[in-house]
């Protein structure tokens, strides 16, 4: 297998671009294609404006910078990547334009090349199948924007060599990244582990047991995320959220830990999309934002005998509230989020590590589900469960067997 730092990237949107950047700064040779060369005039345009940002804040050299900038190429035809050791692909989330921008690339290239496709959502087995190339087919998960994020999830399709996993592992830890491997599932694994944050968010507020500030409140404060699951979702925009856990959803059969949430739905269908609309969990449109999403219904009276086992964990796992309603909220979401780390495991996603890695550092949580159960306890976690499984019915706290 050729180990010549040569990589093509295909696709000169952001993501392309930010994955260029990430390879050159680290001294790889870029050829970036896209079907339009003004895209990659572009490209190349908002790479040199970071790195002189870069340059300004005293994170790079002047002539590392220049040195960067002049590793980045155009290409257009196949032959212009033919001597490169890997292609990433970058372009838009749609197997058949996938397979059908890839394909001369492959044709035209020798065996050597090891293809790998950025999907966040489709199958690196049908991919690697279309293109005739399974073997050396990966997938190559970057989050967005690339030169930040610290993750690259690395995805085995069915047929993929096992040495080809291995160098692409190796090639996205020289280029600084943390990462996670993991099998070729809906979701992979942080799109997959994730849903709960949002989706239990949504239930409390469906529930009436808290309001959105409260719920985001008690995320931060008791668990030290950076954003709480409301202002994360506007961030992110709830048709985006809603979509992928809809794919997420149906493509692990329906499970209710999934399953998506009316009451976002209904955001959508509103356009109330969140800060790109100017309103969503709140509304952005004034100094600053204030709450614009209320409660479903009447709070439903919290029993004390289901309350020890939650107090205690809460104690355990989090940096402590007397509140009981933000107890429930905090063990509700997190019990949820560490359920749905069992359930990848056990379903052969990835190894507990593997999921770790990919929670700290796709979407940035203060510990990973598994180190936090073990910090916690995992008893004290099992008894919360099922304290949570009794309050809510749902089947939503019920580990794999």
């Amino acid at each position: 297998m050729s180990t010549h730092n040569h990589v093509g990237i295909l696709g000169a949107g952001a993501m392309g671009a930010g994955i260029a950047q990430v390879a050159a700064t680290h001294g790889w040779t870029v050829t970036l294609m896209d079907l339009n060369s003004e895209i990659v005039e572009k490209a190349v345009a908002g790479i040199g404006k970071r790195l002189d940002r870069m340059v300004e804040k005293g994170r790079l050299d002047q002539a590392d910078a220049e040195v960067t900038s002049t590793r980045i190429r155009f290409g257009s035809r196949p032959q212009d990547i033919e001597d490169c050791s890997l292609l990433i692909e970058a372009v838009i989330e749609d197997l058949d334009a996938k397979a059908q921008a890839l394909s001369p690339l492959v044709a035209a290239a020798t065996d050597e090349l090891i293809i790998a496709t950025n999907t966040s959502s489709l199958s690196v087995t049908e991919i690697g199948q279309r293109l005739g190339a399974p073997e050396r087919t990966c997938g190559m998960h970057f989050f967005n924007p690339a030169p930040i994020m610290k993750l690259v999830e690395i995805i085995s399709g069915q047929q993929t060599d096992p040495l080809v996993t291995d160098r692409v592992a190796t090639i996205a830890d020289s280029w600084g990244k943390h990462v996670a491997k993991a099998a070729d599932t809906p979701g992979f694994i942080v799109n997959r582990v994730a849903r709960p944050y949002y989706l239990e968010a949504f239930r409390c507020l469906e529930d009436g047991l808290a309001s959105v500030e409260l719920i985001d409140d008690t995320m931060k404060s008791l668990g030290g995320f950076r954003m709480g699951p409301f202002e994360l979702t506007d961030f992110i925009g709830h048709d985006v959220n809603t979509a992928t856990t809809r794919t997420v959803w149906s493509q692990w059969k329906e499970p209710s830990r999934l399953m998506p949430s009316r009451m976002q739905e209904e955001l959508v269908s509103s356009g109330q999309l969140g800060r790109k609309t100017g309103r969503g969990a709140y509304d952005y449109q004034g100094d600053s934002p204030i709450v614009a999403l209320l409660p479903g219904k009447e709070a439903a009276t919290i029993h004390a005998g289901e309350l020890d086992p939650i107090q205690r964990f809460t104690q355990k796992a989090s940096r402590g509230s007397d509140d009981p309603v933000q107890q429930i909220v905090f063990a509700r979401i997190l019990c949820a989020l560490m359920n749905e780390a069992l359930w990848a495991k056990a379903d052969g996603v990835a190894t507990e590590q593997d999921i770790d890695t990919a929670m700290k550092y796709g979407v940035n949580y203060p510990r990973g589900p598994f180190e936090w159960m073990a910090d916690t306890g995992r008893e004290y976690t099992a008894e919360a469960m099922k304290s949570l499984e009794s309050m809510t019915a749902a089947g939503r706290f019920i580990p794999p067997a």
